[in-house]
């Protein structure tokens, strides 16, 4: 079954090329890095437990899941936000931020170049906000969209939210209890929409609420993605450091 990732082999140079930092966060990425060329094809509870780096389980359009890792973290104090980019073994990625799809490279079809978000919800003259707030059941919000190839930039849906409850996500690894939102994203211009699935786990003493896994799709008509957590990247209190959960405790990943 062909993957829905195209080879970028030259993708995993230019990666760590563009790495910046202390030393210590530049051997991270590049450890990472060569652990995805080595990643195994056949993907087992043991396998991903004995990978040291978080990873997710990413569908696209229901076809056979393909395992990413985490390679690089870029955080920015100034938004208080992490930009995580996930890494394909034939060099596909995807790009994060509070659980959304917000860039991806090496889809055989359309890209998500870039997600924005606008600081008003109406007056699109006012500047893009620098990150994307996390789902919630009470938000409401104007998205910019920039898609590849062709250059279609500048596209603006409106996003409506709503809980559908609480659900549990399992794996063979582990459970975990989670708030599902459902995000409608409408295209006035274009006339047309669709809604966008998260799985947000509640907060603890320790860490924060984080989408644990999403349904989500790059624009109208396009690719449909799944991303299951199944090694999290979880967000530190003190944004100094991050861990990956203890997969031995399978009533949760936190």
């Amino acid at each position: 079954m062909r993957s829905f990732f195209y080879p970028l082999y030259s993708l995993f140079f230019i990666l760590v090329l563009a790495l910046t930092g202390c030393s210590a966060n530049f051997k991270s990425s590049l450890d990472s890095a060569k652990a995805v060329i080595g990643l195994n094809n056949a993907i087992t509870p043991e396998y991903i437990t004995s990978l040291p780096y978080a990873s997710t389980l990413v569908t696209v359009n229901d076809t056979r899941p393909l395992l990413l890792i985490l390679t690089f973290v870029d955080y920015n104090p100034t938004t208080q936000a992490y930009r995580l980019t996930w890494l394909s073994k034939d060099s596909g990625s995807i790009v994060t931020e509070n659980g959304r799809i917000i860039q991806t490279v090496g889809f055989t079809s359309d890209n998500l170049e870039a997600l924005a978000s606008f600081a008003g919800n109406s007056n699109l003259t006012d500047p893009f906000i620098n990150t994307l707030p996390k789902p919630s059941s009470t938000m409401s919000w104007t998205a910019r969209y920039d898609w590849a190839p062709g250059y279609r930039y500048g596209f603006t849906a409106q996003v409506t939210s709503r809980s559908l409850g609480m659900d549990t996500v399992t794996t063979e690894l582990w459970r975990q209890d989670a708030e599902q939102i459902a995000e409608t994203v409408t295209f006035n211009n274009l006339d047309a929409h669709f809604t966008n699935l998260f799985w947000l786990t509640p907060a603890t003493p320790t860490v924060r609420p984080f989408v644990v896994k999403s349904i989500q799709y790059l624009g109208p008509n396009m690719d449909k993605v799944e991303m299951l957590m199944v090694k999290p990247f979880i967000e530190p209190f003190n944004n100094v450091t991050a861990t990956t959960p203890d997969t031995d405790n399978e009533d949760s990943p936190l």
